[in-house]
């Protein structure tokens, strides 16, 4: 009996023996697997902790401003009526001065003008009275002038002026071809009527109505700065050569027009051209209607 508990103990002891590193695998393993859990749910904690802090600083904050807006709003019952409405005459104020700065600081719808060009007579002068023509068969010349558009109402979303013109135009050079004898020497040269040298020229001064189209943009957006305009008829008075010492000629007559022109620098400046038609002005025997086209630079207002 006593042999055989002592070979089933060995046995054991055996068994034990070769047991030992499988368990010590298994227990190593799950240690292992239970720190990994511990250090996720550590994570976790930590995730959540701060989590929790943001919106505590969250809170913080709109608790924060929730009693600023409050203070505000106490402040604001406290103060006077008196200060109140002084307060808003204020802010109108300043209001109405920048609206009132922003409306000067827009051209109104006027212009003053200069201009300049070629002008042509339909038929040659020929006729002149006490001079004669270098070149009888010439019709061209230039023209200078200078304008004033005032606006006097809009019509048809578009603006009606009044223009004012002066204008200077010249022609033909010429020659005096008329004297007389000096009173009591019969002997001296005669003297002439008319200067030697010259020039066939007319001074207009025209007062018309002008059209001008302002909303061209409407019908393309790229025309916004753009402008035209029309004069269906206008009146001029005229002071015309030739022109001596003791004569000159003045006269009335018509005048039309079309021209366009395009605005720069924040619609202060225009750049233009135009055409003008003039019926007369005559003189006798002869008919002085002419045309004159060019450019000009406009200052608006």
């Amino acid at each position: 009996m006593r042999g055989r508990r002592v070979n089933k103990r060995g046995w054991t002891l055996l068994a034990l023996s070769l047991l030992m590193p499988v368990f010590s695998l298994f227990i190593g393993n799950a240690e292992a697997q239970t720190r990994s859990e511990l250090n996720a749910l550590k994570q976790e904690l930590q995730a959540l902790r701060e989590e929790v802090q943001t919106k505590n600083n969250m809170i913080q904050r709109m608790q924060d401003r929730l009693e600023a807006l409050e203070t505000k709003m106490q402040a604001e019952r406290q103060r006077p009526t008196d200060e109140k409405l002084t307060a808003l005459k204020e802010e109108m104020k300043t209001e109405i001065a920048a609206r009132v700065e922003a409306e000067s600081s827009k051209p109104k719808g006027g212009q003053v003008f200069f201009k300049g060009g070629y002008m042509r007579y339909e038929d040659p002068r020929r006729n002149s009275l006490l001079t004669k023509q270098d070149d009888p068969n010439d019709k061209g010349g230039y023209q200078v002038g200078a304008g004033l558009d005032l606006p006097l109402m809009t019509l048809f979303g578009n603006t009606l002026l009044g223009e004012i013109l002066v204008e200077y135009k010249q022609s033909q050079k010429t020659t005096g071809d008329a004297s007389i004898a000096v009173e009591d020497n019969p002997e001296q040269p005669g003297k002439k009527l008319a200067e030697d040298k010259g020039f066939e020229n007319i001074f207009t001064v025209a007062v018309s109505p002008k059209y001008r189209f302002d909303n061209l943009g409407s019908i393309r957006p790229w025309l916004a700065s753009y402008r035209a305009w029309i004069i269906p008829v206008g009146l001029t008075f005229n002071v015309n050569t030739p022109v001596n010492k003791a004569i000159t000629n003045i006269s009335v007559g018509g005048t039309s027009g079309i021209g366009v022109e395009r605005m720069f620098w924040n619609n202060r400046v225009s750049l233009g051209v135009d055409f003008r038609y003039y019926w007369g002005p005559d003189i006798p025997d002869e008919n002085l209607a002419h045309f004159t086209t060019g450019g000009y630079l406009g200052i608006n207002f």
